[in-house]
């Protein structure tokens, strides 16, 4: 075998002081996210990613299912997003009825979901999303972890969620919020600050990540993430959605995305955030993510009514397949860590 170059020698012992547990500086983060995928340093990272996080985790994997509540044009119009106006992919005002969500989110728990999540756009009444968390808590045992993501909300809403049983909320500032999107990065950080007094536990991710995504901006995200004080977060690449304004800069590679996955790892080290995002093969959870998401509902990374049908949501039987694949064996009951 070709000896390792000095820059390849520089790399592995980046990886073996992320392995030490106690997390990596920024420079150290950003020389990880500039290897190339295609490399045998970028196999490295990816075992040792991995190593880590299956030993972090005694081999357990979760699976969170989410709900989709609407799917009508929003105004926030975040580029890849398949609801924003200005993709103008949507055009009717869909909500799934409350039956149906009380039924789903039954089903998922019946099916061995670890926690349950409601998904709503920035269209769609905050009173709703009270009323929907309220009714899906009623059916769900008492230890369920009930999350839910929204548009930016106040102290006080966040307050009203978690008086109808809500425990959590996922909430991530995007790569190139502000920018790729209509919501000033204030707002999000505003509502990490509200979730966090409210005392809801939050879920985060650094996504969705595209090719034109550099090593600068994938480490700032990584570091607000593992700041943000989320009980889980992670990597996630952007699907590409047709006839989205930014469908032709493409997606990446499985390979990039599962490497990504395992430098969080690296990154965020061994004492917080227990839980890494997010599961989309095999190849990710050997990587290091241990958490998936199913999806029923509207989904932002589709144009279909309801993702599960031939959309691009992921159903229990799949994300558990994926995980024994990678040897994994997925936890029975609710996740823990998010009833405050």
């Amino acid at each position: 075998m070709k000896e390792f170059t000095k820059e390849e020698l520089a790399i592995i012992d980046i990886v073996e002081h992320g392995m030490e547990g106690n997390g990596l500086a920024d420079d150290e983060i950003m020389k990880l996210y500039a290897v190339d995928w295609r490399s045998r340093v970028a196999a490295h990272i990816r075992w040792a990613g991995g190593t880590m996080q299956y030993e972090m985790s005694n081999g357990t994997a979760e699976i969170h299912a989410q709900i989709g509540l609407n799917g009508t044009p929003c105004p926030k119009n975040c580029k890849f997003c398949s609801f924003a106006i200005v993709n103008d992919l949507r055009h009717d005002k869909l909500e799934m009825p409350k039956a149906d969500v009380v039924e789903y989110a039954k089903i998922y728990e019946d099916q061995g979901a670890n926690a349950i999540l409601l998904l709503a756009t920035a269209s769609y009444k905050f009173s709703n999303v009270l009323e929907m968390a309220s009714a899906v808590r009623e059916v769900m045992s008492p230890g369920m972890p009930l999350i839910t993501n929204t548009e930016d909300i106040t102290l006080d809403q966040a307050k009203q969620l978690k008086a109808v049983g809500v425990n959590g909320a996922y909430h991530a500032v995007r790569m190139r919020e502000g920018e790729d999107t209509e919501i000033p990065v204030e707002d999000r950080l505003q509502t990490f600050e509200n979730l966090r007094e409210a005392g809801l536990s939050i879920s985060t991710c650094v996504e969705p990540v595209g090719p034109e995504h550099t090593p600068e901006e994938l480490t700032r995200a990584t570091r607000l993430a593992i700041d943000s004080g989320a009980l889980s977060a992670g990597v996630g690449r952007r699907i590409s959605v047709p006839g989205t304004v930014i469908a032709d800069r493409g997606m990446i590679q499985d390979d990039r995305n599962s490497m990504n996955v395992a430098i969080y790892r690296l990154a965020a080290g061994k004492h917080i955030q227990p839980l890494n995002c997010s599961m989309s093969s095999a190849l990710s959870a050997a990587s290091g993510a241990n958490l998936a998401w199913a999806e029923v509902g509207t989904n932002p990374r589709d144009v279909q009514e309801r993702t599960e049908n031939g959309g691009q949501g992921y159903d229990i039987a799949y994300c558990r397949d994926q995980f024994e694949k990678a040897g994994y064996q997925v936890l029975e009951g609710p996740s823990q860590g998010w009833m405050l």
